[in-house]
């Protein structure tokens, strides 16, 4: 056989092992990838029924039904993939849903409402950094909510465990009754997302109420619902404090009563919030009048900005026009504020916001006015104020009953102070001579006594030129400081040829 009649396959076969034999052998083919969940699609979600149920799932091998995949508000870019579970709620009720992701699974939950070919987004959450994601919804009987577990774009796939039940009953008015000293609880976003309690007020009475955040980070907030409320849903509020606080509540005509409190924790904190609530009547140290401070006079007490005792009135007259100096002596390390209020509860002054000792500095016209010492939640401890305020006073001086004098070679002239409103105490006289070359130049200082608001000297000048002189009073335990300008003084004879 000639070798023109050599067979195709027998040159195709040679071919491929010289090929072969060149550049190795032929890669393996690639693995196929890992088969989808059997609840990949929405169309195929898989059912929980009875609550409380806990299912075991994977994201591993779950793709996106592009573009009919529904957005996540709790994922900011695309999300690897879903995987779907419904829920038919027998009842009108809160459902919660917990995520416990495994291996490296980064994940979103999110439930939506769903309506023929339609979905509503109600409820999500993303895992944290220990893989947990949980969030709650309030279900309609009868509607059926879809639940979908989708990694984040960046995450790898996994498994996880997710749990659907039914949390603790909401909380309804009125509560057990709230003791003295106060009550305590555990609230979380999921489980347990209501506490309520209740107490009596009498109409006319001022009540001090405080609600404590004892969990870092911890956002409790608080609703005073009137008495005969019997739905917190159906009912409105008389007062609110978001994130704890400090609050004076007075019941107005007709409302006495028992009054209910509702507690809720905030929805974005994960992990469990505890709180201290407690109320008490309002004595005149903390609302007004507020207890009478006199001019130098010391009070003490002790502050707790996580029970009523968070705040602390005092009052006050000034009868004329003032320095008024109000000292408060605290631990280094509390959160006193000191406030300055006038008769119309205006902020006048504050030291606000720093720990430790505080000292405000006001002139003030005749008037009433309030000083409070309130402390910052966490914050609690002794403290001593003191007011101390001194009359505004104002000084005058003159030569030679002047302001700008003239007197004669030789001649002594009048020096005369006076301090209003009729201040006494001691005055600085301090005299100055002219250089035509150098300037004023100091001469003499003479201490002097004004009685009665009027004080003053004899002064006879050593030379004749230019002469000034200024005063100040020093000041007494009820009247401030205060200085004069310059009274001027020529002293001259006749011009000379």
């Amino acid at each position: 056989m000639r070798a023109s009649e050599v067979p195709l396959r027998a040159v195709l076969v040679t071919t491929a092992v010289l090929w072969s034999a060149a550049v190795g052998s032929v890669p393996a083919q690639a693995a196929a990838p890992p088969p989808a969940p059997a609840n990949d699609n929405r169309a195929n979600a898989q059912a929980l029924a009875a609550l409380p149920v806990s299912v075991n799932g994977t994201t591993i091998g779950a793709t996106s039904e592009t573009p009919n995949e529904p957005p996540s508000t709790c994922a900011s870019g695309p999300l690897a993939g879903s995987v779907w579970y419904s829920i038919t709620a027998p009842a009108a009720e809160r459902i919660a849903l917990q995520v416990a992701a495994g291996g490296k699974l980064d994940a979103v939950v999110d439930v939506y409402l769903s309506q023929r070919s339609q979905v509503q987004s109600v409820a999500c959450d993303q895992t944290d950094p220990n893989g947990m994601a949980a969030t709650s919804f309030v279900a309609t009987a009868g509607s059926t909510y879809l639940v979908r577990v989708a990694p984040l774009a960046n995450s790898s796939p996994g498994a996880f465990t997710l749990d659907a039940f039914v949390p603790q009953k909401a909380a309804t008015p009125p509560g057990p009754e709230l003791p003295p000293a106060g009550a305590e609880g555990v609230l979380d976003r999921v489980q347990n997302t209501t506490r309520s309690h209740s107490t009596t007020f009498q109409a006319g009475r001022s009540y001090r109420i405080n609600l404590a955040n004892e969990t870092d980070p911890g956002c409790v907030s608080l609703s005073l619902y009137p008495p005969g409320t019997r739905s917190f849903e159906d009912a409105t509020p008389v007062l609110s404090i978001h994130c704890g606080g400090y609050r004076l509540f007075t019941p107005g005509p007709g409302a006495s009563g028992r009054y209910s409190f509702l507690v809720t924790p905030a929805p974005n904190i994960r992990g469990p919030q505890r709180y201290h609530l407690q109320s008490a009547p309002a004595g005149p140290a903390a609302t007004a009048p507020g207890r009478f401070i006199g001019n130098y006079a010391k009070v003490s007490d002790r502050l707790d900005g996580d029970r009523v005792d968070a705040l602390r009135l005092y009052s006050f007259d000034v009868v004329k026009r003032s320095d008024l100096t109000l000292m408060l002596d605290a631990p280094a390390d509390a959160g006193f504020d000191l406030r300055l209020l006038n008769d119309r509860g205006r902020t006048i002054a504050c030291e606000c916001g720093d720990t430790g000792p505080k000292t405000l500095d006001h002139r003030l016209a005749p008037g009433r006015f309030f000083a409070v010492v309130r402390a910052a939640a966490g914050s609690r401890g002794r403290f001593t104020l003191v007011r101390q305020s001194r009359t505004i006073t104002r000084t005058t001086i003159t030569i030679a009953g002047s302001r700008a004098g003239r007197a004669a070679p030789g001649q002594t002239v009048p020096i005369a102070v006076s301090v209003a409103p009729n201040e006494a105490g001691p005055v600085t006289v301090t005299i100055d001579r002219f250089d035509p070359v150098s300037g004023w130049q100091y001469f003499r200082t003479v201490r002097v006594r004004v009685t009665h608001g009027s004080g003053g000297l004899g002064f006879r000048p050593a030379a004749s030129g230019r002469w000034r002189a200024s005063a100040s009073f020093e000041g007494t335990r009820l009247a401030s400081p205060s200085a004069t300008g310059y009274a001027n003084l020529v002293v001259a004879g006749p011009l000379r040829q």
